[in-house]
């Protein structure tokens, strides 16, 4: 392989974080769910070899209690886990989004002119406290206050930012909707205790849930939300390089948000 070929194959820095956040964090959450997996489901005969090792009646039966525990959650498809495992990835698909943002602005500084950054304000002060990417979050921060990306459900938060940069990820209804409802579980297991709410009945009426119905996730469902999560980090990806190419780079540029300073005399 030549030199120039080696280094196509180095991921662009904008696009590292979804290599250094998303993509390692997912790696570890599935060693961690594979690892628990296979130790519950080891846990079959554990009574058995205990006594028949003479070992003392109490270890015998610690044994044939530890042993009921990993085989109830076994049949149970490991909810707890799954459920865990399932916040963890979209923490770090947010995560993962968000300082992907940052460095796409740091990398197309010609961004900055677009109509919804043009339209937020900034105190100047609170501003220019910050430099490189810690500037570039700060209007992250803001954008996503303007534009209420908290507030919407799923993959809008991530498509109203994407939106301003006329970076639309190209992905299936059925990602859409896992990722959708990944999202609504994940809130409900996070601040409802695994509960359903009327919230995440309305956002995914094909869950078939009740209000006051436990929420858990199993395998099959964490495997539809891990697949979910990374084409559409796939699909951000390989929308921003067909992107790029629209947006020049300037040797210098300087953002043209509005902020609040105070006008001259007679201006």
């Amino acid at each position: 392989m030549s030199t120039g070929e080696s280094q196509n194959l180095t991921t662009e820095y904008e696009y590292e974080p979804f290599e250094l956040i998303f993509l390692r964090r997912r790696e570890e959450i599935l060693k961690l769910v594979g690892l628990t997996s296979y130790a519950l489901r080891s846990m079959d005969g554990l009574a058995r070899l205990t006594q028949v090792l003479k070992k003392p009646a109490e270890a015998v039966e610690r044994a044939r209690e530890i042993e009921d525990l990993a085989q109830a959650e076994v049949q149970a498809d490991l909810p707890l886990l799954h459920s865990a495992a399932s916040v963890l990835i979209w923490g770090a698909l947010e995560s993962a989004f968000r300082d992907f943002l940052v460095r796409w602005l740091v990398t197309h500084p010609s961004c900055l002119t677009v109509p919804d950054l043009n339209r937020i304000r900034v105190r100047v002060a609170e501003y220019e406290n910050f430099s490189g990417e810690n500037r570039m979050r700060f209007l992250v921060g803001v954008l996503e206050r303007e534009l209420g990306a908290t507030l919407k459900p799923g993959v809008g938060r991530f498509a109203c930012l994407l939106k301003p940069f006329g970076i639309v990820p190209a992905t299936s209804d059925d990602v859409r909707r896992d990722l959708n409802e990944l999202a609504a579980v994940r809130n409900v297991i996070v601040h409802r205790a695994g509960i359903a709410d009327g919230r995440l009945i309305n956002l995914c009426p094909w869950l078939g849930l009740k209000a006051g119905d436990s929420v858990t996730v199993g395998h099959t469902a964490f495997e539809r939300y891990i697949h979910a999560a990374s084409e559409y980090a796939a699909s951000i990806i390989d929308a921003g390089r067909g992107i790029a190419k629209s947006f020049a780079t300037p040797t210098a540029a300087q953002p043209s948000v509005a902020a609040d300073r105070p006008q001259a005399a007679g201006g």
